[in-house]
């Protein structure tokens, strides 16, 4: 049986409903690199509804030893900073940009921290936390899923445009120093190493009709 609740907390429920829902509105209007068929970018929130998609699929089918619950959770908070930061693709980005990145998105994490409600905050801590394996599970996955949208839009500007990215010696370059450095930051999951190498050669064939 519900436990009974008062009036102050009916109104307190709906404070953070109100919160979440400026935030969802907010993260909607946030653009990233990645094309639809139709041209247009996806947003945070398109890309945060396919990453809960797609990285609760996989952790169901492939780690059941991971908490498929809250790897979904941390796939809906994994981008909130990006409210206030916005979205700066890591593909063929500087040092200098990357430092830049990082420091804003730590802006963002602590005004943030002010605003959401408690359990979300909780949830964006133990995610930039990057402890649990469900966590860094997340992240990983995250990092795929440009790819994915690349390959459905079918759409090159993406490396043309925004990655600076103009021929096939270039990208495998990019490519190859992206792979290096997510398999040293992620050695515990080699499956999704291997996962993001299938997906990445996919991109080759793709975009430059390539074997």
């Amino acid at each position: 049986m519900e436990k009974a609740k008062t009036s102050n907390e009916a109104e307190q429920a709906k404070d953070y409903l109100m919160i979440l829902g400026r935030i969802a509105d907010e993260l909607s209007k946030v653009e990233r690199v990645p094309r639809y068929t139709n041209g247009e970018r996806e947003n945070d929130v398109e890309h945060s509804y396919l990453l809960a998609l797609s990285a609760t699929e996989i952790a169901k089918d492939y780690f059941p030893e991971l908490d498929s619950g809250l790897v979904t959770q941390f796939c809906l908070v994994h981008d909130l900073t990006e409210v206030y930061a916005g979205d700066t693709s890591t593909l063929n980005i500087s040092d200098e940009n990357l430092v830049k990145k990082q420091l804003s998105e730590q802006e963002a994490f602590e005004k943030l921290s002010k605003e959401l409600p408690p359990y979300t905050l909780e949830l964006l801590i133990r995610y930039e936390a990057q402890i649990e394996p469900e966590a860094r599970f997340v992240r990983y996955i995250d990092k795929i899923m440009p790819g994915i949208i690349n390959i459905v839009g079918k759409d090159v500007s993406t490396f043309l445009e925004d990655g600076n990215i103009n021929g096939l010696e270039k990208f495998d370059k990019v490519i190859k120093d992206n792979q290096q450095r997510l398999q040293n930051m992620f050695p515990e999951l080699p499956f999704i190493t291997e996962l993001m190498f299938i997906v990445e050669y996919e991109l080759r064939k793709t975009f430059f009709k390539v074997d």
